[in-house]
Order: structure tokens, then sequence, then C-alpha cells
């Protein structure tokens, strides 16, 4: 664990009380990812998740970037973390504050930012793409993650919305392939001259760029990668949601009962 993931991980369980999901990873091996206790979303980006951005962010050295999708902020406040060392100037998220306990999960994220001293992120609400040109603070993003609404076509108006705003040697991630609205999205990106990097990632991220020398050098850093991944069956996400659902409601009535019963259990010992 990196100083910085470890900063963001021991302040938001000073804030927040979470639970570890896919601790091995879901789609590839990797995580942990992150929830809110209690709640099944929404779910945070996986610590080998982070890793990719730490090491995006350590070799462009980012200035300004766009976040869509925010939830309780873990990696936009690890985002923001490492830009602060390495000369970013500013973090802006747009998030609608609606999946989960959205207001909840956006009060922690302020709180988290505010904990960390995270002078550079600004947390913002509003819907993406229409308040997007709203919200911005800058013409000229260097990096952008796109991690909110996964079903088409959200991530390809996500996209339109914040493309304007971004240069030839702007980073895009996305984040979950696996989902249906991100293949949907890369075919539209590729018709604006992105070429893009899928990920053997926990849920498996995409980095895309429109610069042949920043993609090269992309591919350089991320030898697992694979140039225009071939997409999965449009069965496999809804059998690994429904799946993930079934198992965070399990969890989520059982572990209630199982600390009252375990609670008894040593009552009875004691006595």
């Amino acid at each position: 664990m990196t100083d910085s993931l470890h900063r963001v991980v021991n302040a938001l369980n000073e804030i927040a009380e979470t639970s570890l999901v896919w601790p091995r990873g879901l789609i590839n091996a990797g995580g942990p990812h992150r929830v809110l206790t209690g709640t099944l979303f929404p779910v945070s980006i996986g610590e080998d998740e982070c890793a990719v951005f730490g090491r995006l962010i350590e070799c462009f050295r980012p200035e300004h970037t766009f976040i869509i999708g925010n939830a309780f902020g873990f990696s936009s406040c690890y985002i923001a973390d490492m830009m602060r060392q390495h000369g970013g100037r500013s973090v802006v998220t747009l998030d609608s504050e609606v999946e989960g306990r959205g207001k909840a999960c956006a009060q922690i994220a302020r709180q988290l930012a505010d904990k960390l001293e995270l002078e550079l992120l600004k947390n913002k609400r509003g819907q993406s793409p229409n308040d997007t040109s709203r919200v911005i603070e800058t013409d000229r993003h260097d990096l952008v993650f796109i991690d909110a609404n996964h079903a088409h076509p959200h991530v390809t108006h996500d996209f339109h919305g914040i493309l304007p705003f971004t240069h030839e040697q702007t980073i895009f991630v996305w984040h979950d392939f696996w989902l249906p609205g991100i293949v949907p999205c890369l075919r539209v990106a590729e018709t604006q001259g992105f070429k893009w990097l899928w990920l053997p990632t926990s849920c498996e991220m995409v980095l895309g760029v429109r610069d042949e020398a920043v993609f090269a050098e992309l591919q350089k850093m991320f030898p697992e990668g694979v140039e225009n991944q071939e997409p999965h069956s449009l069965l496999l996400g809804s059998a690994i949601l429904a799946k993930e659902l079934i198992r965070q409601a399990w969890d989520v009535i059982s572990r209630p009962v199982l600390s009252r019963w375990n609670s008894n259990t040593r009552l009875r010992g004691d006595a």
C-alpha cells in the first residue's frame, strides 16, 4: 500500500464505517474494493486500480483532472493526494449524488477531502453532461476519469460532455469495461481519433488518448494491456451484477444476525 493510499484509507476509516468487497478482485485478480457498511452500492475502485492512477500521475504529472462519478470520494481523494505530490493544480468531480445513499456519500466525500486537506479537490453536485460546462474550472484537462452511470448511452454522453475541454494528450480513463455502456463509448472515441488500451485490473480499466506518442508510452508502462480488447458477452454484466447483488444482500442481512449470535455465545461462555 502506497503512502497516498494509506493516508486515504486511514482517513476514510476515521470518518465512516466501510467493508471490503471483492478482496481478490471481481473480473480479474486485484482489489480489494470498499463499500459503506450496510450498503450494496456504490463500490469503490480497487486498490490495484488506485495503483494504475498512481503510475499515470507519476509519469504524466497532470495539472488538471476531471472526474465524472465520485460516490464517497475514495478514488478522487487518492488521485488528488497523488497529484498534490506531483505538481497537480486542480481536481474537480461531478456527481449527481443519487446512487446508493447519495447525500450521505457526498457528505463523506467532502469530509474526506477536508480531513486530508486536499485544497486542490473540489466536489460538485450536478448531472453529466448537462452541468459539465458549468462546473469545470479550466478548458484544458490533462486527465479525465469516467465512472458514473455505466449504461448506454450515458457513458457516451459523459464523454461528449467533457471532450471539448480536453486536448490531444489528455488521458481518458474508463472503469468497468465489463459493463455494457463502455464499449459503445470506446467506438465513438475511436471516431474522434482515440486509441485505447484495456487493462486486466479487478474491474477492467481502459486508458485512451489521441496522441500516438502518449499511447505508445502507455503501452510501455502497461505491457499486460490489450489494444482494442474484444468485448464481453452482453450477458456477463447482468450475470455478475445479479450474483453480486445476492451475495452483498446476504452479507447485509446476515451480518447483524451473526453479530448477535456471537454476542450470545460469548455471554453463555462467560456464564
